[in-house]
């Protein structure tokens, strides 16, 4: 019996082996058909198109979106004024301060950029209601107010192109024109605006063309640019509009007011041309220049009783008082030395100088002088002279690095001459413009990082001594320099101590 079964097993088990073996030659010859047939279809694929199909989703998909920053500072400020060589004014502030970054590129050679700022002192603003300044567009988004305002800082796009060797660009809108060459290490921002800081620190409107020359020449870094702005206007507003129809006011009795139509006093549109050029960086050496012209420089009118003493109520409109010219050439060295030691090879100087040149206009009534007869009189004059007067300023830093890894510190110091006039409304310092000092500015600072670069703080303290006043006014009457140590009521000294805490993602 078992020589019968071991048989009909060991038959068994071929049939069945042979079986398996027809089954998995059938199974294998399917799946190389499949094979196959996946090869045939992916033959037919264009991969080239599908990859361009997929980078034109994802440029299309970050195209669509406009990509949000976030800049928040909480200050404390210490404000000191020395009045009259004895008499001190001082007051403690604190505020916050708030820009919205914006950015969108929805193809390679066109960008949007802008910035929406709120700068609110904490509680009530104790300005007078009276002060027509104190919101002007030139400086609304970089000075503490009493409200909680959104206000528009940036807005611009930017075209890239090429002609030939030579790559350009062109800009439209709400300049970049805080924080710039230089004075951008003080205000712990590590890339600088567009204008050279010196001189111009203010927001407006305008265009920019810059032309890029270093292929051109085989000069490292050098580039042209032309700057075009306008920072008043004098067109008469559309609302509440009587056109052809006599509205009576204590001006004039019978203005006809058009909208939008060139207004009938004097004060014309306050434009700024200028060239700004960098003539040389490669990245450790960096020099720049800029000369500029500004048309129709706005100064106030001042009424007189007796020839000397302001009158009551004395009219502040502003005025076309002239033009004013200007200039600076700054050099700026990131890394002292070559590899002398780390503490150099980190340390960054910068030089500079600067002149204003006035023009005032000629034919027309600045300030008007009302005698104890009765009789006017009128006087053309520009910073409180008839004549043409420059003034120059020079302006010196070191920013070096400091106890921890990214911590900084800074010393800086500025002198402006009787007649110097800068464009630095727009500067963060609560005193005033340091850099508009008719005298001596003294600053030190400390930027260090708290939570990596996210949260950082600051320490600053600036001093001002003036040699003269008029340093933040405008450049008629009020901008006339008059010696501190012989004009009652002159502030000879201001100080400003901050400390500053800020979150920037």
């Amino acid at each position: 019996m078992k020589k019968f079964i071991i048989p009909m097993l060991v038959g068994a088990t071929l049939a069945t082996t042979a079986m398996a073996e027809d089954s998995l030659r059938a199974e294998i010859a399917a799946l190389k058909a499949q094979m196959a047939e996946l090869k045939e279809a992916q033959s037919k694929i264009n991969i080239d198109a599908l990859k361009s199909q997929l980078s034109e989703v994802k440029a299309h998909s970050a195209g669509d979106n406009i990509k949000w920053s976030v800049d928040f500072r909480t200050a404390y400020d210490m404000l000191d004024y020395k009045i009259d060589g004895a008499n001190d004014v001082s007051n403690e502030l604190w505020t916050n301060k708030l820009t919205l970054g914006m950015a969108a590129q929805p193809i390679d050679n066109l960008v949007f950029k802008g910035a929406l700022g709120m700068y609110k002192a904490y509680g009530q603003n104790a300005a007078p209601s009276n002060n027509g300044f104190q919101n002007m567009d030139w400086f609304s988004s970089q000075t503490p107010s009493g409200d909680s305002n959104i206000r528009l800082k940036e807005a611009y796009f930017l075209y890239f192109g090429n002609m030939g060797d030579m790559a350009y660009t062109a800009s439209f809108g709400r300049r970049p024109s805080t924080d710039g060459f230089m004075t951008n290490l003080r205000a712990d921002n590590p890339y600088p605006s567009s204008p050279v800081g010196h001189n111009i620190n203010m927001e407006f409107d305008g265009a920019s063309f810059k032309f890029d020359f270093d292929k051109l020449t085989g000069i490292s870094g050098m580039y042209f640019k032309i700057c075009l702005g306008r920072g008043n206007s004098n067109a008469n507003a559309k609302y509440p509009t009587f056109t052809g129809f006599p509205v009576l006011n204590s001006v004039s009795p019978s203005t006809t007011y058009t909208p939008y139509a060139q207004s009938n006093y004097d004060s014309a549109n306050m434009d700024l041309a200028g060239l700004l050029v960098q003539f040389y960086d490669d990245g450790q050496y960096k020099v720049m220049g800029n000369y500029f012209q500004g048309y129709s420089m706005m100064g106030a009118n001042f009424a007189y009783t007796n020839g000397t003493s302001p009158a009551a109520g004395y009219n502040v409109n502003l005025t076309d008082v002239g033009d004013l010219s200007g200039g600076s050439l700054s050099v700026q060295v990131n890394g002292i030395g070559d590899e002398i030691s780390d503490f150099l090879d980190d340390t960054i100087f910068f030089a500079s100088y600067a002149f204003s040149k006035t023009d005032p206009e000629a034919g027309s009534a600045h300030n008007v002088i009302v005698d104890n007869v009765g009789t006017i009189g009128s006087m053309k004059e520009m910073l409180g002279s008839t004549k043409s007067e420059t003034g120059s300023s020079y302006y010196v830093g070191v920013n070096m690095p400091g106890f921890m890894d990214s911590d900084r510190f800074g010393i800086e110091y500025n002198h402006g001459s009787k007649y110097w006039r800068s464009f630095t409304y727009g500067e963060d310092t609560l005193a005033g413009s340091k850099l508009a000092t008719r005298g001596d500015a003294y600053e030190i600072y400390y930027n260090f990082p708290i939570v990596s670069k996210f949260l950082t703080g600051q320490i600053r303290y600036t001093r001002m001594d003036y040699d003269y006043t008029g340093s933040d006014m405008f450049f008629g009457s009020t901008g006339t320099p008059m010696d501190v140590k012989v004009t009652p009521g002159a502030v000879e000294t201001a100080q400003n101590i901050r400390l500053s805490l800020r979150y920037r993602y």
